[in-house]
């Protein structure tokens, strides 16, 4: 596929997608509008709102773009990533259900993700479920801490 003469946005975004993987609109280097999923640039969010999963999110969430070679676990990682504090604003009972709801296949990322990343479902759920406050662990230096979006913003070293 070639850009028309002049339209070349969608391609750049594209390239920029292949090469920095799943990306918030503000990395991307041109402006995202609806025609370029017809050249593969797909977008993910979950719903906000407050629900009985135990996720209560205020504000609105930043949409991430990734391309159809990205698996899940990427784009979710990067999503967290990009809403920083969404982690610890959230029951892991919550976001699996609002990643889920994308299919399956993005539920078992987010299980992963959570896991690996977070250490969040290797506690006991009655800990999760509790409403106390849990330590996680930093994605970047590997930190155990109790405020994620904190200890990103002021003391992280990674």
């Amino acid at each position: 596929m070639t850009p028309d003469s002049g339209d070349d946005a969608p391609y750049q975004n594209v390239e920029y997608l292949l090469e920095h993987g799943p990306a918030p609109a503000e990395a991307l280097p041109t402006e995202v509008r609806a025609r370029q999923r017809a050249v593969g640039v797909y977008s993910f969010t979950i719903q906000g709102g407050s629900g009985s999963d135990g996720l209560s999110l205020q504000g609105q969430l930043q949409t991430v773009y990734y391309l159809d070679d990205h698996s899940p676990e990427t784009v979710i990682s990067t999503f967290l990533e990009t809403n920083l504090g969404l982690v610890d604003k959230a029951t892991v009972k919550g976001l699996v259900r609002r990643f889920g709801g994308h299919g399956s296949e993005w539920r078992d990322a987010a299980r992963t993700v959570l896991s690996e990343e977070y250490d969040l479902l290797a506690e006991p759920a009655t800990s999760m479920s509790s409403g106390e406050p849990r330590d996680v662990k930093c994605w970047r230096c590997g930190t155990r801490i109790s405020d994620l979006e904190t200890h990103l913003s002021e003391d992280c070293s990674g």
